[in-house]
């Protein structure tokens, strides 16, 4: 198999006061060839110049939101930095940090991701990280939707604000849990921590398929008992998000097909990335979902495998 060499593009996300800034710039430390995007909600573009990088390394995106009409704006700059990274005008960068705004929903980041040719070429999604803050559960609830739906894309959810005395860890890692069983979680005092621990996505291990339920989001796996034909598994999942893309949170996973082979399987909501052979543990399919039932899936996994085997 031919090694992904594309970049990898990290999402870092959360309400806002967050802590999302002294995150990037902990990481920038321990990974100064990265090149950050930060998107503001803003006229004035601010953040980007708080970040301990060279400028030429640095770009925002201001007076918009990543989920909204700033897609087109991040598909051209990555673009362009690979162009002019190929050219050799700016200097290399082996990662790609996409700082959202605090009230966007990171979800049609990866959209962005999957959906765009021309990005598929150069980069690939890397880990969706959510920042929250263990001290002011209070201000994010103030936009409980958009909140909720940044850590339920999360892979990795990191607790900051963990020093202060308002700080309660244990009801936020469970109110945590309930929204997305299936991220690992991991404090930060003042965003310091092992870069390592931010790597690995959903997909670059055995999820637990233990289900949680809070507001009707919950996470569940869909299991295969042999290896699967690829029509099959593409036509699922073309159903599946015509009947219900809008409330698939994160579908991500390790199939093995019929022929030996392995593929890897990310998408969100209405988009999903192509099937790529990967070297990994078969996982099955997981789910983060708003309202739509593990019974449900299966199914019509069931229904369609049955209708396949029908000459």
């Amino acid at each position: 198999m031919i090694p992904d060499g594309r970049t990898p593009v990290m999402v870092v996300t959360g309400f806002l006061g967050s802590g999302k800034t002294t995150l990037v710039n902990e990481l920038l430390k321990k990974q100064s060839e990265s090149l950050v995007i930060v998107n503001e909600f803003g006229e004035v573009p601010l953040d980007h110049h708080l970040l301990e990088v060279t400028e030429e390394r640095a770009v925002a995106l201001p007076n918009g939101c990543l989920c909204c009409r700033l897609r087109g704006d991040l598909e051209e700059t990555l673009i362009g930095a690979a162009m002019r990274r190929r050219r050799g005008d700016i200097a290399g960068f082996d990662r790609v940090i996409v700082e959202t705004s605090g009230i966007a929903d990171p979800g049609p980041v990866a959209q962005t991701l999957f959906a765009d040719q021309a990005l598929a070429r150069d980069f690939k999604l890397g880990p969706i990280v959510a920042v929250v803050d263990a001290a002011d559960s209070e201000n994010r609830r103030s936009a409980w939707d958009v909140a909720r739906a940044q850590i339920a894309a999360a892979d990795v959810v990191v607790l900051s604000k963990i020093d202060r005395p308002s700080a309660r860890r244990d009801e936020v890692r469970n109110e945590i849990k309930g929204l997305n069983a299936t991220a690992s979680c991991i404090e930060a005092s003042f965003g310091n921590l092992d870069p390592d621990l931010l790597q690995k996505s959903g997909t670059d291990h055995v999820f637990s398929g233990v289900a949680a339920h809070a507001a009707g989001i919950h996470s569940f796996t869909l299991k295969f008992d042999n290896p699967v034909p690829k029509d099959l598994l593409e036509r699922f999942l073309g159903v599946l998000v015509e009947l219900r893309g809008a409330d698939l949170l994160r579908v991500k996973g390790v199939v093995a097909l019929q022929g030996h082979e392995r593929v890897l399987v990310q998408g969100v909501r209405h988009v999903f990335d192509r099937l790529r052979p990967v070297e990994l543990p078969e996982t099955g399919l997981v789910f983060v979902a708003n309202r739509v039932a593990k019974g449900e899936v299966e199914a019509l996994w069931q229904a369609m495998s049955k209708l396949k085997g029908r000459k």
